[in-house]
């Protein structure tokens, strides 16, 4: 079951992972100016309340991120820039080099995660795994091409300014790397949500009620027979 929510552009694609098994994962946009996913229960890491500077390792309810990055709340030209429409403290991926990596580890598995992800370019890459196994590698080219929008790199334009959702339907992961070969992958509002619980189908609530019932049935029929027993 897919969950539902309000986005412009919604791609599926299937990709065989290192481990030679099928994964499909939905990869949308939401509408342009949202800078919050609209899945429901989703859980969202916000950088406001840290202070601006190199970040190397913080503890979050759910997880740790580490790496090479930095908190900012302003445009550095060349360097990192603020994501359009959002006034609040971001996070940006390397900082006192070009190329850097942030690691996102989660303390339980989950299969949504989602970024607002400002001025994308092509260099920018998202990959998720589950205890060290590659399940998929996103660049901002590949999701650029299928929601719609443009990884070049804009520092205004709501086509290269937005927020992304990925949801792994019958896959989990509990690390996403996020990667940059060059200045300038900057992101907010992170999302990620649990393995939703089933939910039984009808024909199963039904056949669940009968058993029920026969088990109730059943003990009547012993407590009854014991009664007349006991009595005789």
């Amino acid at each position: 079951m897919k969950i539902p929510h309000c986005a412009i552009v919604v791609a599926s694609i299937s990709l065989i992972s290192s481990g030679a098994r099928a994964t499909a994962i939905d990869i949308s946009a939401e509408a342009p100016g949202a800078l919050l996913p609209s899945v429901p229960g989703a859980s969202v890491l916000a950088f406001d309340a840290l202070p601006v500077g190199e970040l190397q390792s913080y503890d979050f309810a759910g997880g740790t991120l580490t790496g090479n990055g930095a908190i900012e709340d302003e445009t550095l030209p060349g360097k990192f820039a603020q994501p359009a429409g959002d006034p609040t403290r971001y996070f940006t991926v390397s900082h006192l080099s070009a190329a850097g990596a942030a690691n996102l580890a989660f303390s339980s598995p989950k299969n949504y995660f989602g970024l607002y992800w400002g001025s994308m370019d092509s260099y920018n890459a998202i990959t998720f795994l589950e205890d060290g196994r590659q399940i998929a590698t996103f660049s901002g080219t590949v999701v650029a091409s299928l929601t719609g929008l443009v990884a070049n790199g804009d520092q205004q334009s709501s086509l290269s300014n937005r927020y992304i959702d990925f949801y792994l339907t019958d896959d989990f992961y509990n690390e996403v790397v996020l990667t940059t070969s060059d200045f300038g992958f900057e992101i907010d509002n992170i999302a990620f949500s649990d393995p939703p619980v089933p939910i039984p189908e009808p024909g199963t609530l039904i056949l669940l009620g009968f058993s029920l019932c026969l088990i109730c049935f059943g003990r009547i029929g012993i407590y009854e027979n014991r009664s007349i027993f006991e009595t005789a």
